[in-house]
């Protein structure tokens, strides 16, 4: 499953980073992508949510079998691998510079981190969404963009 990821506000950023130079804005969109692409890799800190507590009770008496039958074979419960590390692996880059695209090919990470699409498990640990984590650092991911900017002008001699 993939998810889009919109920040608002900064579309003006991209409206002004249009003007520059080429190698300006790609200098800007490598900082910014690097900047991106580490933000998504953090997890939130483990949180124990019981499942009743995020969706009430079992969905039928099939699933209550199944959960009970793993967790007495250990797949699931305190030996289970509940942080893998997959989800920050999953995060790749795409591309370089002004246009280059950060995303997740990991299936269930639009349950943890998408828009519109995370579980209410999630949500109840305390996952924010990646659109939200964009939108809390909008004024860091401006500041990488200009610096990025400036550093390439600088370059450039102009």
């Amino acid at each position: 499953m993939s998810f889009d990821i919109v920040i608002d506000g900064l579309e003006e950023l991209r409206g002004k980073m249009e003007r520059f130079p080429d190698e300006a804005k790609n200098e800007g969109g490598n900082m910014v992508g690097t900047y991106v692409w580490n933000v998504m890799r953090e997890y939130q800190p483990y949180a124990y949510v019981p499942f009743k507590a995020a969706y009430g009770d079992w969905f039928s008496e099939k699933q209550r079998k199944y959960v009970m039958a793993a967790i007495r074979e250990g797949k699931i419960g305190a030996g289970s691998p509940h942080r893998s590390g997959h989800l920050r692996e999953g995060w790749k880059k795409l591309g370089e510079g002004f246009d280059q695209l950060i995303y997740n090919d990991v299936p269930y990470a639009g349950f943890v981190m998408g828009d519109g699409a995370q579980a209410r498990m999630h949500i109840k640990i305390g996952w924010i969404t990646a659109g939200q984590r964009l939108k809390e650092r909008a004024g860091e991911i401006e500041r990488k963009a200009k610096a990025g900017v400036d550093k390439a002008i600088k370059k450039l001699g102009l």
